[in-house]
C-alpha cells in the first residue's frame, strides 16, 4: 500500500492518516479472521468513533481485510447485495464510490469480493472532496491507489492455514453456557439484562465467516426490552495467541494485571481507569482468549435513555463478569 497515495486520495481532515495498531483494534470476536490468516489493516486520522448520537463527521477511516480462504462465502456476500462491477472480476462488488450527499460532506468508496485466491473487504470513509465531486471522479482516484494492490492479490497464492497446537474444547462458543445471564445479573444487579447474540442485518461477510469457522462469539450485555446494550463479551477459542501478542501493548498503554477469583491458570489485564471510555478486561484461560467490555455512560438522552446506574453497576462488576466467564471456559475445556 502506498501510504502517500492513500493520503492524497483522502485528503487531510484535522490530522494525517496513521496505521492503527492491531492491539487497539482487535477484540476476540473480530480477531477470528486474523486467526484464519487474514491481513487486517486500519488507517484513521485519530478522531474517535462516537456513536452517541452520531459518528464524528470529520473522522477518516480506511479498513482493509484480506482473507486467503472462504471464497464461496465471499461470492454469497456479493450475491446478497447484488451490486457487481466487472472491473476487478466476476464476483466483486466495486470499486463503488459515493460523492457528497445531503448531510454528508465527504466521499465514500468500497470493494468487496473475490480477487485471485483471496477475499477482500475494503471501505474508505471520509474522503475530502468538493460538493460537486462525482462518483466517477472518486472511482478514478480509488483505482489510482488500489489497482496495484488488486494486481498483487490476483497473483497471490494462499498458504496453508495455521492450526493451534492444542485446539480448544470450547467450539463453538455457547453464550448460554459460557456467559450465563442469571449469574451476570446477580453481580451487576441489572435484572433487565439478557446476555447473548445481538445482531441486525444479514449474517454474511468475513466477520461472520470468522465466527462460524473458529467457533468464536460475541455475547452482548443486552437489555431484554430494547435494542440497547451495556457492553459485550467476546470469546475466541484457541485465541490465547492474541492475549500473548497484545499484552505488552495493553500494559504499556496503562493496563493493569488483575486476578480472576477461583480460576486457576488464568491471566487477565484490566483497562478501566477512564470513565469516559470502555472498561475492558482481557483474559486468557485454557488456551482461549476472552474479553469483557462495558461501555461508558452515554450522554443524556442517548442509547434509549438507559439508567446511569446500570452502566455504573455493570462497570463495577466487570472483573466479576470476567471471572464468571473464565471459570466456565476452564470447566468446559
Amino acid at each position: 500500500m502506498d501510504a502517500a497515495a492513500l493520503q492524497e486520495f483522502l485528503g487531510v481532515i484535522v490530522n494525517p492518516l496513521e496505521l492503527d495498531a492491531l492491539a487497539d483494534l482487535l477484540a476476540p470476536d473480530s480477531a477470528a479472521v486474523v486467526q484464519l490468516g487474514a491481513l487486517s489493516c486500519t488507517w484513521t486520522n485519530g478522531l474517535p468513533h462516537n456513536p452517541f448520537p452520531n459518528d464524528e463527521p470529520d473522522r477518516q477511516l480506511v479498513r482493509l481485510s484480506i482473507l486467503p480462504e472462504g471464497l464461496e462465502q465471499a461470492v454469497a456476500y456479493v450475491d446478497t447485495y447484488d451490486s457487481r462491477d466487472p472491473t476487478y472480476g466476476e464476483h466483486v462488488q466495486g470499486p463503488r464510490c459515493l460523492g457528497p450527499v445531503e448531510g454528508v460532506d465527504t466521499g465514500y468508496c468500497e470493494l468487496f469480493g473475490v480477487i485471485g485466491q483471496t477475499w477482500v473487504e475494503l471501505t474508505v470513509e471520509g474522503i475530502d472532496v468538493e460538493a460537486d465531486t462525482s462518483a466517477e471522479d472518486l472511482v478514478a482516484g480509488f483505482r489510482s491507489v488500489f489497482d496495484p494492490m488488486v494486481s498483487t492479490l490476483a497473483a497471490t497464492t494462499a498458504r496453508e492455514r495455521w492450526s493451534p497446537t492444542t485446539p480448544s474444547s470450547n467450539v463453538p462458543v455457547d453464550c448460554d453456557v459460557l456467559t450465563p445471564t442469571a449469574e451476570i445479573v446477580a453481580v451487576t444487579a441489572v435484572s433487565e439484562l439478557r446476555v447473548g447474540p445481538q445482531w441486525d442485518g444479514p449474517r454474511v461477510g468475513q466477520y461472520w465467516y470468522g465466527l462460524n469457522t473458529t467457533g468464536a462469539a460475541r455475547c452482548s450485555l443486552a437489555i431484554a426490552t430494547s435494542d440497547a446494550s451495556l457492553g459485550q463479551i467476546g470469546i475466541l477459542p484457541s485465541g490465547a495467541w492474541g492475549f500473548s501478542r497484545f499484552a505488552k501493548s495493553w500494559l504499556d498503554s496503562g493496563g493493569t494485571p488483575v486476578s480472576l477469583t477461583e480460576v486457576d491458570g488464568a491471566e487477565a489485564i484490566a483497562r478501566c481507569d477512564d470513565d469516559t471510555s470502555d472498561c475492558i478486561i482481557d483474559f486468557t484461560v485454557a488456551g482461549d482468549w476472552g474479553r469483557v467490555t462495558v461501555y461508558p455512560e452515554p450522554p443524556a438522552g442517548a442509547d434509549g435513555g438507559l439508567p446511569a446506574v446500570w452502566f455504573e453497576t455493570t462497570r463495577a462488576a466487570a472483573l466479576d463478569i470476567a471471572a464468571i466467564v473464565a471459570r466456565h471456559m476452564a470447566e468446559t475445556s
